[in-house]
């Protein structure tokens, strides 16, 4: 029964590591390639002095891209799990102070220039989902077999694939939603 729920646990992290660190990827990527204006995404947060938010923005995209590199490589214990739940975390506070100030009309800078969404609390909620998935990873010790990597692998990028649509879901707007295509 022990070596089950390992095997289990090992398969929850794996796909949890590499889910997570698909969405660091792409937020990642999406944030250097709109370098420009992630700075002014950081300030509309007025979470820092203005005079941070270029600093701030200038080292978000590689701290994601770092994140990513660690939690997909599988190595390097349980730190880079907790540093990823830490940042979500730190994402979701800064979205729910800013909807519990009423500016829930702000861009989440989440990183999908093509998904804008403004704040609101699914993505405060989906951020800490996100976090929580990698809860696993921090009580996962001892080595993996060769299926249950790849079995944890093919969960994750389903997960990955699960969460984009939903992104792309949630950023419809109210009134496409529930319209008919013919």
């Amino acid at each position: 029964m022990a070596a089950m729920l390992h095997d289990l646990l090992a398969a929850v992290s794996v796909a949890a590591r590499v889910c997570v660190g698909l969405v660091f990827l792409l937020a990642a990527m999406q944030k250097a390639s709109h370098w420009r204006v992630l700075a002014g995404v950081v300030a509309n947060y007025r979470l820092l002095p203005r005079r941070m938010a270029w600093p701030a923005a200038a080292v978000l995209p590689p701290v994601e891209m770092i994140l990513a590199i660690l939690l997909l490589s599988m190595q390097f214990g349980p730190w880079p799990a907790a540093a990823a739940m830490a940042l979500l975390g730190l994402f979701a506070v800064a979205m729910a102070i800013n909807i519990a100030r009423g500016r829930d009309h702000i861009d989440c800078g989440c990183g999908e220039s093509f998904l804008r969404q403004t704040l609101n609390w699914p993505l405060v909620a989906r951020n800490l989902l996100l976090a929580g998935l990698l809860a696993p990873s921090l009580a996962m010790t001892g080595g993996m077999n060769m299926p249950l990597v790849l079995n944890g692998v093919a969960a994750g990028v389903g997960l990955f694939l699960l969460y984009l649509l939903f992104n792309i879901l949630a950023a419809l707007p109210m009134e496409r939603r529930g319209h008919r295509f013919a």
